[in-house]
């Protein structure tokens, strides 16, 4: 009888830790469940910021792009302006060159001679081609024979053609460097040297006898090589 009664009372402590074992897993699944729950709900509220932040981080940028856009917008209108002004006052400041120039008659009539001296030597250069001669002591003009004249026509139209190409091709590598190099500040140089010449020419003229032209150009000409020489140098370094 003692022995059913223990029996009896193992079988209650097994249905008891049974009862406990149960009622743990219930607890373990309903944990788990609100662990789901709770990292869902973490999860859609993350979502949810994420979509905020984005969605400021957009419009901060379409904001900035708004701002940019503006900003962009008054700079190429204020350079612009800045560049009508420039041109209007180039053009007045061209204008009064013109107008110096015209009335300088020393500086028309070196201009002039640029165009007369070569146009006069190349008319001596085909008179000499034509009938080759030579000043004897006398003074007097003496012409070359036959034989001897057709040798100084070739030797002259090779020499003549030797140094055109050559000038040629100097002159082609220099109008291509002052074209790399030439800007606002070259124009503005070569006006203000203009300007300067056509109204102190008179007073060049009776100190040093060169052709205002030809000043000119060695000028500008000298401007652009000191330009192109500091632009190599700081290349350089």
């Amino acid at each position: 009888m003692k022995s059913r009664s223990e029996q009896e009372q193992l079988e209650e402590e097994i249905k008891d830790v049974r009862d406990q074992n149960s009622k743990l897993q219930i607890q373990v699944n309903k944990s788990s469940v609100e662990a789901v729950d709770e990292a869902q709900k973490k999860q859609k509220e993350a979502k949810k910021k994420a979509r905020t932040i984005e969605y400021q981080f957009n419009k901060a940028q379409e904001e900035v792009k708004t701002v940019k856009k503006k900003t962009d917008c008054e700079i190429k209108k204020l350079k612009n302006e800045a560049k009508e002004k420039e041109t209007f006052w180039m053009r007045a400041y061209i204008i009064l060159v013109l107008l110096t120039v015209i009335k300088n008659t020393v500086f028309q009539k070196d201009l002039f001679a640029c165009i007369t001296v070569p146009l006069r030597f190349w008319y001596r250069y085909i008179e000499w081609l034509i009938h080759p001669s030579e000043l004897n002591i006398l003074g007097e003009r003496e012409y070359f024979s036959a034989g001897w004249s057709w040798f100084l026509r070739i030797m002259a139209i090779l020499i003549f053609l030797g140094l055109g190409i050559s000038s040629e091709i100097f002159v082609l590598r220099k109008i291509e460097q002052y074209r790399k190099a030439w800007d606002k500040y070259s124009i503005w140089i070569l006006l203000i040297s203009v300007s300067s010449i056509a109204v102190i020419g008179d007073v060049v003229r009776k100190y040093f006898p060169i052709n205002l032209i030809l000043l000119l150009g060695l000028i500008n000409i000298a401007a652009m090589e000191i330009k192109i020489y500091c632009h190599n140098k700081r290349e350089l370094y």
